[in-house]
């Protein structure tokens, strides 16, 4: 009869000389993927201001053309005559180009992988920031496109408004003050644009977001101090027709403080001018602005996906949450490509 010897074995679970593989110790990516795609759905503002197309590139490619449509322009039609159509307005020949190239990625290292994926509170501590990290990221190149493209059409030697009289993209504030004179400014460059409110939302920093207490009518009809669903959306009730949301933007508000934003790779955020071009003075400031969903678009072709590595060296489990995305803003100072319009503090 043969004997075995009994120290013939691998005492640490999961070796290599494991008879069977131990799934106790292992990363389990469908526990850690919902948790931490559900909690990155959560996290992320700027995709309910915007249009998903993702969809586009689901399977192949990382560049969507999106065409610039216009109005088409009416013309009289006389019964049994051919009809002499005027297409000026939707000319398709400018497009807007959404490359999805941004890749980001948050990593942690967890010291026992079975006990935290086994137990719910611990594991939630982890997903929540491995979510924070990718969808802050995330918000702030959309904060950027933004930023970016009202800075190129703002942006001046003397400032945003400075002595210039063209106020079609934009509404002058003083200071983080939403006063009702401002509404009314800009409710009529939105309807004068759109017709009504249907697909603009108002997207405000935490600055000008206070000043709205002062305004008895978004008060009365809020039924929370910021909305209730605030917490799990970042939406602040509505005005005027338009969902309300706090952006934690780094490219308005007091955040920025109308000087130049420095690059910050570790968030996600990128550098920007601010609206003086002379470089001399920090004045203006962007406080908010009402934004059309056909204003921005972006798409994922990785949304929060998990990978992971053990490390013996650390004696720990590396978890790592990947995102690749696009975005694109259109918006131009041109009868029907207004699609946000800003609210500025201008300062002599």
């Amino acid at each position: 009869m043969a004997f075995s010897d009994p120290f013939d074995v691998n005492v640490h679970s999961g070796g290599t000389g494991a008879v069977a593989q131990n799934i106790a110790d292992q990363f389990i990516p469908e526990i850690w993927g919902q948790a931490v795609l559900e909690a990155f759905q959560q996290k992320i503002m700027m995709k309910n201001v915007g249009i998903d197309l993702s969809p586009e590139v689901a399977n192949q490619g990382d560049k969507i053309h999106l065409p610039h449509i216009g109005v088409p322009a009416l013309s009289a039609f006389t019964q049994g005559s051919e009809i002499s159509a005027d297409v000026s307005g939707s000319a398709t020949s400018d497009e807007t180009a959404l490359t999805v190239s941004e890749y980001n990625v948050g990593s942690a290292y967890i010291p026992d992988i079975v006990k935290v994926q086994s137990n719910y509170d611990l594991m939630e501590i982890y997903a929540k920031q491995l979510a924070y990290a990718c969808a802050r990221g995330f918000d702030n190149f959309l904060h950027y496109q933004v930023a970016n493209n009202l800075q190129g059409l703002l942006s001046s030697g003397t400032g945003a408004v400075g002595a210039d009289a063209n106020n079609s993209m934009h509404v002058q504030t003083t200071g983080s003050v939403l006063s009702q004179a401002n509404l009314t400014s800009l409710m009529g460059l939105i309807l004068g644009e759109t017709g009504d409110t249907e697909g603009w939302n108002l997207v405000l920093s935490p600055d000008m977001y206070a000043s709205l207490n002062s305004l008895t009518s978004y008060s009365q009809g809020t039924q929370a101090t910021l909305g209730a669903d605030f917490g799990r959306t970042g939406n602040a009730g509505a005005i005027l027709g338009m969902p309300v949301w706090i952006a934690q933007s780094p490219y308005m508000g007091s955040a920025s403080g109308g000087a130049d934003v420095s690059a910050d790779a570790t968030k996600g955020i990128k550098a920007l001018d601010d609206l003086e071009t002379d470089g001399t003075n920090n004045n203006d400031i962007i406080y908010g602005y009402a934004i059309h969903e056909t204003a921005l678009y972006y798409a994922f072709s990785k949304e929060a996906k998990m990978q992971a590595s053990y490390r013996h060296s650390y004696l720990s489990t590396l978890v790592t949450c990947e995102s690749v995305y696009g975005g694109a803003v259109r918006n131009a100072d041109a009868d029907g490509e207004r699609r946000i319009f800003a609210l500025v503090d201008y300062e002599a």
